[in-house]
């Protein structure tokens, strides 16, 4: 679940040191409990997470290891964080910033607009995905609610 690049079955077998059928085994297992997702590269077959689970499971744990208003406070830190980055450097996007690593400026300054660029699209995803978490998270608590009392 952690590859970030497409891998065959053999890749993952020698990572794993277990032998390629048995790694194929649990591929297609994992496939179709749709954690894996496959690419055909030639006549290979390539196996890399599922991004509709990893969303989805990323939302799961976000509501399972803060509450709400938790949420809501990361969710104004990591605004706060790209406002003070609009205001600094004049810009509107990580995209705009990136733009103005080719001033002229000194190289510690380029790498630090790289870098916050870097940090400005990762936390424009984390908002996205917190959104979801906090839109979500009375259904959820309510669906982890009703299945504990049916249980019981």
């Amino acid at each position: 679940m952690t590859v970030r690049e497409p891998k065959n079955a053999k890749e993952i077998a020698e990572a794993a040191g277990v032998a390629r059928n048995t790694a194929e085994k649990y591929l297609t297992q994992l496939v179709e409990a749709d954690k894996l997702a496959t690419i055909q590269r030639g006549r290979e077959t390539c196996y890399y997470p599922d991004p509709v689970t990893q969303y989805f499971d990323q939302i799961r744990d976000l509501v399972n290891d803060h509450r709400k208003d938790e949420l809501t406070a990361e969710l104004d830190a990591i605004r706060d964080d790209i406002d003070e980055w609009k205001e600094e450097y004049d810009v509107e996007s990580a995209d705009e910033l990136r733009a103005t690593v080719g001033d002229d400026i000194p190289a510690s300054e380029r790498q630090q607009r790289r870098h916050d660029a870097e940090d400005w699209d990762y936390y424009e995803h984390q908002a996205m995905l917190i959104k979801q978490a906090i839109q979500l998270y009375d259904t959820i608590e309510a669906t982890r609610e009703s299945r504990i009392a049916s249980a019981n």
